[in-house]
């Protein structure tokens, strides 16, 4: 599916997929906890993240999740949360050969999309980190101490194929004691007390050594799911999926009021503006679009 997307699949998630850590396995439903404890998949301590298998991928690729819908921007996705948003490494339309692909969460209901880190190495980073700054949400299911190891053990495992020096850092910072911390889980929001390996404070320290995403725009327009639920799926196996050029005009796609939000994915692929400037150009070539 990479190669017929043009997107390079980075060392670090080649490397979970060779060892088998992003496949949950027939005995998962049955022996889920011993294994979360024992042989537990890549990121199994961090909040609301699932590995998708091969027929996941597919479907979001066909259903969703492909050039000719989004405006000429490529996808891989590769995980979801337990809404369906779906974890993807990303280009634009005109993203140069060998380029490095940043991670975006897209929702699945909404039009508007978020890259969230540079690259799946400063993603896998990020996502350890806030597991070991929070660990209620493994608490319901385990004791402390299991939590503790759960968390240990995913960190050890999945930074052993990351890059030495960041492997060094969260390792360590797993080794850690647990102590009670006061998070908030936003500017607004009612602070809690949470057991966790790494304080607030030092998570932010480590977010802040990660490169900023300098992906454009950091926000960019998509069609949600369930409105290209009826279009004819595309054939992700075919070796012409990624090409599709008269969805790549913007101009063509804006005389037709039906596609409009392809019109302004395509408007933002080409000329880079933000949401309010891609609808303008668009309403402006067609009114009746509107």
């Amino acid at each position: 599916m990479a190669t017929q997307v043009g997107i390079e699949v980075p060392a670090l998630l080649r490397a979970l997929v060779a060892a088998g850590a992003t496949f949950y396995g027939p005995d998962w439903p049955g022996q889920w906890r011993t294994l979360c404890l024992t042989q537990p998949p890549a990121f199994i301590s961090c909040e609301d993240f699932e590995w998708m298998d091969a027929q996941e991928r597919a479907d979001a690729a066909q259903e969703w999740l492909h050039a000719a819908a989004q405006g000429g921007r490529r996808f891989l996705p590769f995980a979801q949360n337990g809404a369906g948003d779906a974890y993807c490494l990303t280009l634009g339309v005109n993203a140069l050969p060998h380029t490095v692909a940043p991670v975006a969460l897209v929702p699945h209901d909404d039009d508007e999309a978020m890259v969230l880190h540079a690259s799946f190495d400063d993603f896998a980073a990020a996502m350890l980190l806030q597991s070991m700054a929070d660990l209620s949400h493994q608490m319901d299911e385990f004791s402390l101490e299991e939590a503790v190891t759960q968390t240990r053990l995913d960190v050890a495992c999945t930074s052993a194929l990351m890059l030495a020096d960041s492997a060094e850092r969260l390792q360590a910072m797993a080794g850690q004691a647990p102590q009670q911390q006061s998070v908030q889980d936003g500017p607004r929001a009612r602070p809690r007390d949470v057991w966790a390996l790494i304080s607030p404070q030092q998570l932010a320290q480590e977010l802040e050594r990660l490169p900023d995403a300098q992906a454009a725009p950091l926000r960019f327009s998509v069609v949600p799911r369930w409105e290209l639920r009826s279009a004819p799926a595309q054939e992700v196996n075919a070796p012409t999926a990624v090409q599709s050029p008269a969805a790549l005009t913007w101009q063509s796609l804006a005389a037709d009021p039906a596609t409009r939000r392809q019109a302004i994915r395509a408007y933002q692929a080409e000329f880079g503006g933000d949401l309010p400037t891609a609808k303008a150009a668009v309403d402006a070539l067609n009114p009746l679009s509107r």
